[in-house]
């Protein structure tokens, strides 16, 4: 994982910072990922989850990540655990600046309820996820 001011790129955010921003970030060594996704879903209340996936080959790619690049909230959390692949959450901090955080396979992103965000692909166009949800219909 990788944060910053989007407008100072030299203005870096620890996952301390990100905290502060109600943004929570865990990196996992691939061998335990397993184990710790499943205990921060016992920690959380997380009781089901999918996985998306998303690359050059998804059919309409444009048009699917058209979708998340626009500034957009939600009233759950959304919660992403990288599989592979790398992407791009943009999050508004409180004095309404952009902060740009890079995640990467084995990062875990917590964005609160609420908070205002995007989301985009990297030039790489490859990001597989679990997304964890409070509810089994998923977004509720």
């Amino acid at each position: 994982m990788r944060s910053y001011l989007l407008d100072q790129p030299s203005k870096t955010f620890t996952a301390g910072d990100l905290a502060q921003l109600g943004v929570l970030h865990q990196h996992f060594a691939a061998g335990a990922s397993r184990a710790e996704l499943d205990r921060v879903k016992r920690e959380h209340g997380y009781v089901d989850e999918d996985e998306v996936s998303l690359s050059k080959d998804t059919p309409n790619i444009d048009a699917v990540c058209a979708k998340f690049d626009k500034e957009h909230h939600h009233t759950l959390d959304e919660v992403r655990f990288v599989v592979e692949g790398e992407g791009i959450f943009d999050v508004r901090d409180k004095n309404d600046r952009w902060v740009r955080i890079h995640v990467d396979e084995g990062d875990l992103i917590i964005i609160p309820a609420n908070a205002h965000h995007r989301f985009y692909l990297t030039d790489a166009k490859k990001i597989r996820c679990v997304r964890p949800f409070l509810h089994h219909d998923g977004w509720a």
